[in-house]
């Protein structure tokens, strides 16, 4: 009977050779992943120098590659690869820029020299620490996703066995604590714009007002169309966001922030008053509701910047667009709808923090727009 098969990605016993005073051969038997056992053999100077080169030979043999990648490619080839792949998957414009940006910014800066097979837990780990002390813990998240997206590839390519990414530490992130308005502020508020010069020729009263009866975020008001709000039944599809990208510039992109933020909410009757005096009035373009002061789409970026003035000029430092979507919140719970309703209305993936994540789901929570009624539908 022959001798039994070694093991895959093991070898047998090492035999040595002296060729010369200084020149010893290492050899031994070594069962690829494919099956096949070749022989792999190092010369060296002396007996324990060509055992060590030839166990460090040996050790770091991998798995055939599907592609380009293996062990020895560099993490600055494995990032273009990954770019290039992720450039044909369904993903919004602006997530593949961020993508691009953090591979260029921190990830071949910090890693690309690096060989695949490098990157173990405690380099990996490292490094996303040094960029949440850098750039903070938002970016680190990020960075995070990209490396384990990379990796995973290097994985599918057979470079690497695990992705390291995996036991990376988790990034500390401390949360900011937002504050909802209480209704004596928010109409405090709200009269104050209503009166700001400044705010009413960058038209930001009635955006103010919807977000504030709506809790949309800004990107997601600011791509509003006339065709996604039907005031006879007072809903609106929420359905798109507001970007920017550096090949397309400033455009709607139809997908909100996340799969959950695809929905359809009940307008309260004020909300609904308000649009209907605006289409009325002809205050915006034809397609979009909450249009710049030119007519064009409004930037997001910009849009928070003219609101962080406005609030400011109103006494209101604390107070950002975010700040409404709290409220909104904070009113719906006060109510005593529950976790879920509140989830449907914010387009949020998760209800609170105690549901699990639930995509896709649009619901119209009439309950929703009568408790965010700003004021008296008859003094419109």
């Amino acid at each position: 009977m022959g001798r039994p098969p070694l093991p895959v990605g093991t070898f047998g016993k090492i035999d040595f050779l002296i060729l010369q005073p200084s020149q010893v051969r290492a050899r031994a038997r070594y069962r690829d992943y494919d099956g096949v056992v070749r022989t792999v053999t190092r010369f060296r100077s002396s007996r324990p120098k060509a055992e060590a080169a030839l166990k460090e030979a040996l050790r770091d043999r991998v798995a055939p590659t599907s592609g380009e990648l293996n062990g020895d490619s560099r993490t600055r080839d494995l990032a273009a690869q990954w770019l290039k792949e992720i450039t044909g998957r369904d993903l919004a414009p602006a997530t593949k820029e961020m993508y691009a940006d953090m591979l260029q910014r921190h990830v071949i800066p910090g890693l690309g020299e690096l060989r695949i097979k490098e990157l173990s837990v405690p380099t990996a780990d490292r490094f996303i620490k040094l960029v949440s002390e850098r750039s903070g813990a938002g970016t680190a998240k990020t960075v995070r996703s990209v490396l384990s997206g990379m990796l995973g590839l290097a994985v599918r390519h057979g470079a690497i066995t695990h992705n390291p990414i995996r036991d990376v530490g988790r990034i500390a992130r401390p949360r900011k604590q937002v504050r909802a308005l209480t209704r004596a502020e928010a109409d405090e508020l709200r009269l104050a714009i209503h009166r700001d010069e400044i705010a009413q020729r960058l038209d930001l009263p009635e955006l103010i007002d919807f977000l504030l009866g709506t809790g949309l975020r800004i990107g997601e008001a600011c791509a509003v169309q006339w065709s996604d709000a039907d005031l006879s039944a007072g809903v609106l599809d929420v359905n798109a966001t507001a970007v920017r990208t550096k090949d397309r510039g400033l455009e709607i992109q139809k997908r909100p922030k996340s799969a959950a933020g695809s929905r359809v909410i009940a307008l309260p009757r004020s909300v609904v008053l308000m649009l209907q005096k605006r289409l009325n009035a002809g205050r915006s373009s034809d397609d979009v509701i909450f249009a710049s002061p030119l007519g064009q789409l409004r930037d997001r970026s910009n849009t928070t910047a003219d609101l962080r003035r406005t609030f400011d000029r109103a006494g209101y430092r604390w107070v950002t667009s975010h700040t409404f979507r709290k409220t909104v919140a904070t009113r719906l719970d006060d109510a005593g709808l529950s976790a879920r309703q509140i989830a449907d209305h914010l387009g949020h993936a998760r209800p609170s923090l105690t549901q699990d994540v639930y995509l896709g789901r649009k619901v119209v929570t009439s309950a929703a727009a009568e408790l965010l009624d700003f004021c008296d539908p008859e003094k419109w």
